[in-house]
């Protein structure tokens, strides 16, 4: 079977061309625990695997949002944000949701684990995080790994969407995340990158 390439031109420029400027973004992680002396050891490990955390949110009760992981992790769970200094590429991400599975695992006590790390990525146009459950609305990446859209930035303020996660909904999440934002911008200006 071949597939043909229709070509749109805008000046010089072809439509089907890639922009490669468009593969930074800046890491974070979600972390949720109830072990307080396990979170201080992921994050300092966290830190070893990719680059400082340059930012990190206020404790909140996860419980407060939903009783998901209950069954698995137990009750009294706090989450917190993180975003690291480092700017990746932004299709590193299912290398990157694969190794934070495998240090969950590797905390994990009777097949349960005691601790949940939800990789992203944010650029100046959204946040992404990475899932292994396919739904609808997510994107598959490779090695097992989906795409969901959290928020998109409209007129420098991100916006929730209707599968947004009710914790991610909450001002915390998205002063944390827009703060995050304007950090990736100047990095990108500093370092001569095209945001």
């Amino acid at each position: 079977m071949f597939f043909r390439v229709f070509r749109v031109f805008r000046g010089d420029r072809s439509m089907d061309e890639p922009r490669l400027t468009a593969r930074h973004g800046k890491l974070i992680a979600a972390l949720t625990t109830s072990d307080m002396a396990l979170l201080a050891d992921i994050e300092q490990e966290l830190i070893q695997r990719f680059s400082p955390i340059d930012d990190k949110s206020d404790l909140f009760s996860f419980d407060a949002f939903t009783s998901y992981y209950q069954p698995e992790m137990g009750t009294e769970l706090q989450k917190c944000f993180v975003s690291f200094t480092d700017i990746i590429l932004v299709e590193t991400l299912p290398e990157i949701k694969l190794l934070t599975n495998e240090i969950e695992q590797r905390c994990a006590v009777n097949g349960n684990r005691r601790i949940n790390i939800d990789p992203g990525y944010l650029t100046a146009a959204h946040l992404v995080l990475a899932t292994t459950k396919p739904y609808t609305h997510r994107i598959y990446l490779g090695k097992g790994i989906h795409a969901e859209l959290t928020y998109i930035c409209k007129k420098r303020v991100f916006h929730t969407l209707e599968w947004t996660y009710f914790d991610y909904r909450a001002p915390l999440a998205i002063r944390f995340f827009e703060g995050a934002r304007k950090t990736l911008l100047k990095q990108m200006r500093d370092a001569n990158l095209r945001i």
